[in-house]
């Protein structure tokens, strides 16, 4: 049946985490922003950056992606939603 977290399933949480990703890059390509001057921007290493948009974070804080989305002006919410 799959693992819970907090209401949110295995699979609920990959589509969520896909989203993030997906987002995140898009976002911050668009304003021309490189994943350093991000990640220096929003106090978070580099490499956080990275293994967000290449799904390869393993563990997360929602406050680092309070602090990405700050950066990005956008909400968090904005940054897991559905892709447009």
């Amino acid at each position: 049946m799959g693992r819970n977290i907090k209401g949110i399933k295995d699979r609920e949480l990959k589509i969520l985490i896909n989203n993030l990703a997906k987002n995140l890059k898009k976002a911050r390509t668009e304003q021309g922003l490189s994943m350093q001057e991000l990640a220096t921007a929003a106090k978070i290493s580099t490499s956080t950056i990275w293994e967000l948009e290449n799904v390869k974070a393993e563990d997360f804080r929602m406050s680092t992606i309070t602090a990405i989305a700050n950066q990005l002006g956008l909400s968090p919410l904005t940054l897991i939603s559905k892709a447009a």
